[in-house]
């Protein structure tokens, strides 16, 4: 029983021996095309050496530090000049400023003199003189007769009495009017008559 399975793996082993030998074949080739065999080498392929990295430059320090501290003192140079021009363009238009409210001041006091002078020498028109005796107040007139036969008249104006002769005044408007204070028809007429008139402001 022995022999008889032996003979029966004979014919498998064969096979599969066969099989081994022609190796690997593609199922989709045609019968009797081993395709083309490609002998391997036996030598060992170098690997490429790498590339030698640029090594960094070497820095000076103290030339580091002294160019760091020439850009410091740069800066600082730089910042010094600006905020100096800051400094004189502020101090310009502060002048420009106080020049030009200087100018108008001096503009509005010449002004203000030249109109006052002007007002000054202005004449004093005869409205003027008439708005003034407006704004007397007249009470209590009196005429009284002397012992020799004169009569002697008077009248208060404003608060104070006045009798013929006397000269009275009042100020209206920046202007000091005077007047002679003037009685007739036996001190039946009173009559202002116009002194000077002459600017007080």
């Amino acid at each position: 029983m022995r022999a008889s399975a032996r003979l029966l793996l004979l014919p498998l082993l064969a096979s599969m021996t066969l099989g081994a030998a022609e190796g690997l074949r593609n199922p989709f080739w045609p019968k009797g095309y081993e395709g083309e065999r490609t002998p391997i080498s036996a030598e060992v392929r170098k690997k490429p050496k790498p590339k030698p990295k640029p090594q960094a430059p070497k820095v000076d320090a103290k030339a580091a530090a002294a160019e760091k501290a020439a850009k410091e003192a740069a800066a600082k140079k730089d910042a010094a000049a600006k905020e100096a021009a800051a400094r004189e363009a502020a101090a310009k238009v502060a002048a420009a400023k106080e020049a030009a409210a200087k100018a108008a001041a001096e503009k509005a006091a010449q002004e203000a003199a030249a109109k006052a002078e002007a007002e000054r020498k202005r004449e004093i028109t005869p409205e003027e003189w008439k708005k003034a005796k407006k704004s007397l107040k007249f009470s209590n007139p009196a005429v009284v007769k002397t012992q020799d036969g004169q009569v002697r008249a008077t009248i208060s104006i404003n608060g104070n009495i006045y009798g013929d002769g006397d000269y009275m005044s009042t100020t209206l408007d920046g202007v000091r009017f005077t007047w002679r204070v003037r009685w007739g028809d036996g001190g039946q007429k009173l009559r202002l008559e116009h002194v000077r008139a002459r600017r007080v402001k």
